[in-house]
């Protein structure tokens, strides 16, 4: 096998196992267990989840 082609296998197994490394590390930090937290930052009390709030979701007052 070349140089050039142990560099490159040796290269992708590194940036493999960083990888995995990293996805361990967060899921043994508990990166993982309110993996829906971020979802519901937008959402407050003047702007509840699952309430319409906008303009243009209310029904036309003409009925048009």
């Amino acid at each position: 096998m070349t140089y050039g082609a142990f560099i490159l296998v040796m290269s992708c197994l590194a940036i493999i196992g960083g990888g995995l490394a990293l996805f361990l590390w967060a899921f043994f930090n508990g990166q993982f267990d309110r993996i829906n937290k971020g979802s519901m930052l937008p959402f407050d009390e003047d702007e509840p989840a699952g309430r319409r709030t906008d303009q243009i979701f209310k029904p036309n007052q003409d009925g048009g």
